[in-house]
């Protein structure tokens, strides 16, 4: 009773706080004699409802989340800016009871920029790749392509950027204080531990290339350093091509990851675009997965390889109106999974509709087993 206490006391101060500089910042941004400092308080309120059926079962599901920031930022000189962003979450869900984890900090960050650097400190997102459905290099975020808002879970650190002056860059990052998960992890890293990284990118005839390491300690019971190397290019050439490649040294589970992918606009009505990406996993074969009927398994010189292609159909029916369809397929378990969405934009309000069909838990998708539909409504202000 006191934990639950203290989450809820924690986070009244969060709202309070956000309260108190929404306020602060409209009549800074309203009134302010200073043209260097500048406030911007915007907010982002869902509103979704979900019918689905899974194994015989109906469900129904309402859900609200609200999203308010603030954005600080002061001109030091007309070469070097300070900034700070701060935003909470905030969830209600019809099938759980309120909790503290309904609400929480979304993003808490500051940052240093000149023309060609920029450090940023806090809870923030860091994420990069080309490609857009089947991340191998999906290492700190959650992007779903097929959320509508594109919310993700930040991580805590510090990240260092320099843009060279032939479009090279070069990252560098020290991440500290994240319990939980990230990205595609399955452990944690160890409590007290920071974990290191870069990224280094250079452009290449007709597209880029870049190579990323990250070392971190792994929690208990496994107590050792994990470390993973990737490369990563995109190449334009009549079509869009791009890898990504990721060897993982000392992974409790997952060994190499490696993800293909190209994308092409057709000259269809508006334009179709798309995309097909296909993803390979590698486990050691003393991995097994029992809660799935991995019936298209295929071996390989002692790895389970674990396969799965995607398509995604891309067509702006008006200036306002936007058809994604997105296919899956996985082949260990020999299955198709399908996502239609449709999306009406108009200046702060976002109506988006979706179909589903998940037949089954999958590596795939990331999303719960089941068919039905969902109607989103969305409030920008």
């Amino acid at each position: 009773m006191q934990t639950t206490r203290t989450h809820y006391q924690r986070y009244r101060l969060i709202g309070s706080l956000l309260f108190q500089m929404g306020i602060a910042g409209s009549v800074i941004g309203q009134g302010q004699t200073n043209p260097a400092s500048t406030w911007d308080f915007r907010g982002q309120l869902e509103l979704s409802g979900s019918l689905s059926r899974y194994q015989q079962i109906w469900s129904r599901r309402g859900t609200a989340r609200y999203l308010p920031s603030i954005e600080y930022q002061h001109q030091l000189s007309e070469a070097r800016t300070l900034g700070a962003d701060f935003s909470v979450i905030l969830f209600a869900d019809s099938i759980k009871k309120p909790a503290p984890e309904n609400v929480d900090l979304y993003r808490l960050s500051f940052r240093y920029a000149t023309p060609q650097s920029e450090w940023q400190f806090g809870l923030q997102k860091i994420n990069f790749g080309p490609a857009q459905i089947l991340r191998s290099l999906m290492w700190f975020d959650r992007l779903d392509i097929r959320d509508p808002l594109k919310v993700t879970t930040g991580v805590w650190g510090l990240r260092w950027r320099y843009n060279y002056l032939n479009n090279a860059n070069a990252w560098l990052w020290v991440l500290y204080g994240n319990d939980g998960t990230k990205g595609m992890e399955t452990v944690p890293t160890a409590q007290g531990r920071p974990e290191l990284g870069g990224r280094f990118q250079i452009p290449v005839r007709s597209g880029e290339v870049a190579m990323t390491i990250h070392q971190r300690a792994l929690a208990k019971p496994f107590d050792k350093d994990e470390t993973r190397v990737a490369f990563d290019g995109r190449w334009d050439f009549i079509l869009g091509w791009w890898l990504e490649a990721v060897w993982h040294n000392n992974s409790p589970d997952l060994k190499y990851a490696v993800t293909g992918g190209v994308d092409y606009t057709f000259g269809i009505g508006n334009g179709l675009y798309t995309i097909l990406e296909h993803k390979t996993n590698f486990f050691p074969t003393s991995n097994r997965f029992p809660e799935m009927n991995l019936t298209g398994l295929t071996h390989w010189h002692g790895y389970d390889l674990l396969k799965v292609s995607a398509l995604m159909l891309t067509y702006p029916l008006t200036l306002f109106d936007n058809l994604v369809a997105v296919g899956y397929y996985s082949w260990a378990t020999n299955e198709f999974f399908e996502y239609l969405g449709w999306q009406r934009t108009f200046d702060r309000v976002i109506i988006n509709l979706s179909f589903f069909n998940y037949p089954g838990p999958t590596l795939a998708t990331g999303k719960m087993a089941g068919s039905g539909a969902q109607l989103m409504l969305i409030y920008n202000h």
